[in-house]
């Protein structure tokens, strides 16, 4: 690797220890929460899935719905993959939020065949209660940026997500409004 690459790789690591370390990523649970940042994640991502399919009207199932006795399969591969966690390891933070009364199956609305997993009251509270931490969190971390600064950093996350292939998502309620305009869920 030449020395340029190898300065870049030091310089992203180090920036990875002090941003773990200054909004406590390292910590045991996300936000002094009952969750952990991989739980939390999850969270976030049942609750800005509408209408997540999760079984299907051929019926099959797979290891995931055979681990739930649920045809949850569908939709727990798709996120076990889009956030490249091991599906068994997703299946147990999804079988410790169903069993906290966090998630529950639903039928479709659109096709009564299908039902699909969706965050239940108690789990959208939960998700709330995240997200205003985080908020909170968060504000008073940037609390102190000053004049053009605000605008500096966030060109700057833009553009860090740009150069290593990500797209930039918009927060929750912004990506919800821009779902709402396309006329599709987030």
């Amino acid at each position: 690797m030449p020395n340029e690459r190898n300065a870049l790789v030091a310089e992203i690591r180090c920036f990875n220890r002090f941003y773990t370390s200054l909004v406590g990523l390292l910590d045991e649970t996300l936000m002094q929460s009952a969750y952990t940042l991989t739980e939390a994640r999850v969270l976030f991502e049942l609750g800005n899935r509408s209408g997540t399919i999760a079984a299907d009207p051929s019926g099959e199932t797979g290891f995931l719905a055979r681990a739930f006795h649920l045809d949850i399969e569908p939709v727990a591969s798709a996120m076990a993959a889009e956030l490249k966690l091991a599906p068994a390891y997703l299946a147990r933070i999804l079988r410790k939020f169903a069993a906290a009364g966090l998630t529950e199956m639903r039928v479709d609305p659109n096709d009564g065949r299908r039902r699909v997993l969706a965050l239940s009251t108690r789990g959208d509270a939960a998700l709330a209660r995240l997200q205003a931490a985080a908020d909170r969190d968060l504000g008073r971390l940037t609390a102190g940026l000053v004049g053009d600064e605000a605008a500096e950093l966030s060109h700057a996350l833009k553009q860090v997500m740009r150069l290593l292939g990500g797209e930039f998502l918009p927060s929750s309620s912004q990506g919800k409004a821009v779902a709402e305009e396309r006329g599709g869920a987030e």
